[in-house]
């Protein structure tokens, strides 16, 4: 292959990404100032704002997306580092990962469904206290989920986001002298939690900062979430947007595009307000401030931090065990605690009944999955080959996951519409890929551009040319890693509910969209049985990959 032609193939690579970036953000962009040639309307105007600003309780819902986005991100990180901090130097600490890995699997509505399932009128909270202490020998009348104040959707990304910061704060320590600190601050007689936010958190944390922001975007603008956990007079933006879109009236989707573009706005303010945190904790006056306020001594209240922490896992524990309960429980009348039967067919009959739901799921995301570790081999092939300084444009890969999802959805859904598919299960594909190639390029390209080049040398000395050097020894060399970041390709398409929404259009559904169809409108049971898959399935994925490793990787460096 010429070099021309290498670098044809590299810029059509970048443009797979490019093209649909460029038309998602002008397909809201360019509506929300009431441009739409499509319905006829070209005229450029601000009249959709003052529309958008006159909507009854949006204070309040661009308030709750703030509020809820920026201290959902903010204790995730927080309790993260508490938990590892605590583990530390333990046995635990060998085993954290297996221990978290099947949360962060999970996908965010699964965690949302287990809350539901633990604090609903009929939930197990109310269950575990009644009657004996409330008196109740049916669901009360009151619920307390969701709540005004978005504290249980809070709760919700708390358990979702704590495991993914926790698993990426322990790749970070593996990069760092740890221990080595962590004893540097004890011989200067610091308590393990000052030494910790002294030495070792300001060094994970510049490893996690993109990450940071990424969930930031995420957590200010998530829709499947929000809709089970988000109080609904009026609820976050990302969802005003998503009831807005729905509407049958034609200027709602000039609307529903304007309040996509004070969505992204709001996701820019916030990230620019954590950036200016970052400064200020990085002045000197504050980092004496810190030396003085953190005791040296062992406090109760420090404790009680990781005690809050423990009782965040129990929480995800017994939500996802409630829902299996749910799934194979028979007669379960409140107020008892457990089922009075179990019957497992329940599993096999909801397999039988939904198997095409169950199969196109997977499909698409091994599908997704296989497309975006390809993609990325082939893009570090080539940009090897060129000895192009990728740093300086990679950063596109990341665009669509710091835009709302349902903003750049509503955006592209539009032109989707104008090019009039008959087949949804293409752009379904192309569209997901955006979602998932950033985390696979995360965790498998670094594999890819740190292997030895003594190994490479010797595939030269032995005449193999480039495609062979890769076959032969790249690949078996990170093949561990390269199945871990399949897998993780799997996970993060199978929990996508706002692409399948918008792009499937309905006539391609998953698991996901059944799953939050099921708990806004289903019985306990399916509900159950929906979460039940939602939950067996990632794991089960883990495992496969995990007796991958042991058993088919032969190469290990």
């Amino acid at each position: 292959m010429s070099f021309r032609y290498i670098q044809i193939l590299l810029m059509l690579l970048g443009l797979i990404v490019i093209i649909p970036i460029f038309f998602g953000f002008l397909g809201f962009f360019l509506p929300s100032f009431g441009y739409f040639p499509v319905i006829g309307q070209n005229n450029f105007g601000l009249s959709y704002f003052y529309s958008s600003f006159e909507l009854p309780g949006i204070s309040k819902s661009i308030i709750l997306s703030i509020f809820t986005g920026f201290f959902s991100t903010i204790l995730a990180l927080f309790f993260s580092q508490v938990i590892i901090l605590n583990i530390f130097q333990t046995k635990i600490y060998k085993y954290i990962r297996i221990i978290m890995s099947p949360l962060l699997a999970l996908p965010h509505i699964t965690m949302a469904v287990g809350l539901i399932f633990l604090f609903s009128p009929s939930g197990l909270f109310f269950r575990l206290i009644s009657p004996w202490l409330t008196g109740f020998d049916r669901p009360p009348n009151f619920f307390i989920v969701p709540d005004d104040y978005g504290i249980f959707l809070i709760l919700g990304l708390l358990l979702k986001e704590t495991p993914f910061f926790l698993l990426l704060s322990l790749s970070a320590l593996e990069q760092l002298p740890a221990n080595q600190l962590f004893n540097v601050g004890k011989s200067l007689q610091h308590h393990s939690f000052s030494t910790w936010c002294l030495l070792i958190f300001p060094l994970i944390y510049k490893k996690l900062r993109l990450v940071v922001f990424i969930v930031i975007a995420f957590a200010a603008s998530v829709v499947d979430m929000s809709l089970l956990l988000a109080p609904s007079t009026p609820s976050t933006l990302a969802i005003r947007i998503f009831q807005i879109y729905q509407t049958s009236d034609l200027d709602s989707i000039f609307v529903a595009s304007n309040l996509a573009l004070i969505q992204l706005f709001i996701i820019v303010v916030l990230i620019l307000f954590w950036i200016i945190l970052e400064k200020i904790i990085k002045k000197n006056f504050f980092y004496i401030f810190l030396i003085r306020v953190l005791s040296r001594k062992k406090t109760r209240f420090i404790d009680s931090f990781f005690i809050v922490a423990m009782v965040l896992f129990l929480l995800s524990t017994i939500g996802i065990l409630c829902s299996i309960f749910w799934s194979i429980g028979e007669n379960w009348y409140f107020p008892k605690f457990l089922p009075d039967t179990f019957d497992f067919s329940n599993i096999t009959n909801f397999l039988y009944k939904n198997q095409s739901l169950v199969l196109m799921s997977i499909y698409i995301s091994f599908l997704v999955s296989s497309l975006s570790i390809i993609l990325i081999i082939i893009w570090v092939e080539l940009a090897e080959i060129l000895n192009i300084k990728y740093f300086y444009f990679e950063w596109i890969i990341f665009i669509p996951l710091f835009i709302p999802q349902i903003s750049f959805l509503v955006g592209l859904q539009s032109f989707i519409v104008m090019l009039n598919f008959q087949d949804f299960l293409i752009p379904l594909i192309l569209v997901e890929l955006l979602y998932v190639l950033p985390y696979c390029f995360i965790i498998l390209t670094p594999a890819l551009r740190e292997i030895k080049k003594e190994f490479i040398k010797v595939g030269l000395s032995l005449g193999k040319n480039r495609i062979e050097r890769l076959w032969q020894i790249k690949i078996p060399l990170i093949f561990s890693t390269l199945l871990t970041s399949f897998g993780i390709g799997m996970i993060v398409s199978l929990s996508l509910y706002t692409p399948v929404y918008f792009i499937g259009a309905g006539r391609i559904t998953t698991l996901t969209v059944e799953a939050l169809n099921l708990a806004l409108s289903g019985s306990r049971q399916d509900l159950g049985l929906a979460t039940f898959f939602q939950v067996i399935i990632p794991i089960s994925i883990l495992l496969i990959i995990a007796y991958l490793n042991k058993k088919i990787t032969k190469w290990r460096y």
